[in-house]
């Protein structure tokens, strides 16, 4: 057993499309590019309510309590698809709590945000370099696609701009639940948590949150939340989208091909981000999974078995990065010595698939001893894993989370792009950040790409340089 329950067991999308009394919500795609005012009533016509209309990529959402509409809509000549939305249940990590001139790294950087030398992933990329260079990602606006945010925390709050939102019915974005981990707060403090004297400091400290959610509190989702967050922030300045969520998707068996329209649906609004200069970033996903051959998974249900073929998503949408885990086995007991450059004993790899690696957190330490890191005295290995803000005890006492996942490793990813993106004024095309991240980043394992760093772990500090 897990020191830290990280629930990396697999998750698959649960498919049902059966007919329902109530309204249900569909995703209609049509064969081109458009979605004019004229198609919209035709579909309307076929018996549903249009509740959004995203002509950037084609794509409307639609409400029908008419178990017909699906099919009455398929066939209008302009329409490529139309099929009944899908909540997936999204793989988030759980947490330990804790509250409470030039720069240096941790663990003795001197700084006065005394949770800082708690950061090892900011040493393993080298962010003080890029600081000490003049970088810390002013003018870069990157988009957190996840469950919301603590919307008051001290290392949230300067950074987090007004044009936030929610895409998940019902759920607001501020996280309201004392005492609990909010995984979106720890994805955006990792990348952009403010050098205000308090905390925790993020990879790019200057750079602005555009917290956009599309997921539930208990990390379920539907496809429609998430096209909705991409074009939305696509369409808000974002330069970064962060999307450190996975599942597995079944790309044979029942369901198979609804399920290939709605990824395809994300594709469009991947593409569409892309167009609008946003770099796409997203966790590989806490399987341990060998990506280039993912095949064989039995599923049985109440329909049977069968062997299902899998894609990691949204990692394997085309157009988005995808991260890798790296974490250290010891930090605390030689933090000078210990490499940061290990593959997390949970990440999925695959040459094919993985772009870059970053420090992600594992528990794999297998001493139960104290050690004292900036001021706190836990279990040794507690400190391999990613500490970040995550939540709050009462209106004035916040929290601090040590988590693990590839969902901390896209974050560092992100907050690497937002550096590059600052330092070059604020706006540029993925291309040329991809283009920087490769060149900058150490490249690990064997030359060239691997199937456990990609092209490489990231390096903040080279990273400006170019």
């Amino acid at each position: 057993m897990s020191k830290l329950a990280r629930a990396i067991t697999v998750a698959l999308v649960t498919i049902g499309f059966a007919a329902s009394a109530q309204a249900a919500t569909y995703v209609v795609s049509a064969k081109n590019l458009s979605f004019d005012a004229q198609l919209a009533r035709k579909v309307e016509a076929a018996g549903g309510t249009i509740t959004a209309r995203l002509p950037q990529i084609g794509v409307v959402l639609v409400e029908s309590s008419d178990a017909g509409f699906a099919a009455r809509a398929a066939k209008i000549p302009a329409i490529r698809s139309a099929v009944r939305d899908i909540t997936v249940q999204y793989k988030i990590p759980e947490a330990i709590a804790d509250t409470g001139a030039d720069f240096a790294n941790p663990p003795a950087s001197g700084e006065d945000d005394t949770r800082f030398d708690l950061q090892w992933g900011s040493a393993a990329i080298d962010v003080a370099g890029a600081w000490n260079q003049g970088y810390r990602g002013a003018g870069a606006i990157v988009a957190v696609l996840d469950s919301g945010v603590v919307c008051q925390h001290p290392d949230i709050a300067p950074n987090l701009l007004p044009d936030s939102t929610s895409f998940a019915t019902g759920e607001g974005l501020c996280f309201t639940v004392p005492g609990a981990f909010n995984h979106g707060t720890h994805v955006a403090g990792i990348i952009a948590a403010p050098d205000n004297a308090f905390g925790t400091i993020g990879v790019a400290p200057e750079a602005k949150i555009l917290a956009v959610k599309v997921l539930s509190a208990s990390g379920s989702g539907d496809f429609a939340w998430l096209i909705e967050g991409l074009v939305y922030a696509a369409d808000h300045g974002a330069d970064v989208i962060n999307m450190s969520l996975g599942a597995d998707i079944p790309v044979n068996g029942r369901g198979a091909n609804e399920v290939a329209e709605l990824v395809n649906a994300i594709k469009r609004a991947v593409k569409y981000a892309r167009s609008q200069n946003a770099t796409v970033i997203a966790s590989a996903g806490n399987d341990a999974r060998d990506l280039d051959h993912d095949s064989g998974l039995k599923i049985c249900d109440t329909d049977g078995c069968y062997v299902a073929n899998l894609k990691a998503f949204p990692a394997e949408v085309p157009g988005v990065l995808a991260i890798s885990a790296t974490a250290p086995i010891g930090w605390a007991t030689a933090p000078t010595t210990t490499s940061y450059d290990n593959l997390a004993s949970y990440s999925n790899y695959g040459q094919s698939v993985i772009a870059f690696a970053a420090p992600g957190g594992d528990d794999s330490y297998p001493g139960n001893e104290n050690c004292l890191v900036g001021g706190l005295t836990r279990p040794c290995w507690v400190f391999d894993l990613v500490f970040a803000p995550g939540g709050y005890t009462s209106p004035t006492i916040v929290n601090y989370f040590w988590a693990a996942g590839t969902s901390m490793a896209a974050p560092h990813v992100s907050g690497v792009a937002a550096l590059i993106i600052g330092k070059h004024g604020g706006e540029m095309s993925p291309g040329e950040v991809e283009k920087i991240l490769r060149t900058s980043a150490e490249d690990l394992g064997k030359p060239g790409n691997d199937d456990i760093f990609g092209t490489g772990r990231v390096n903040a500090s080279r990273a400006v340089e170019l």
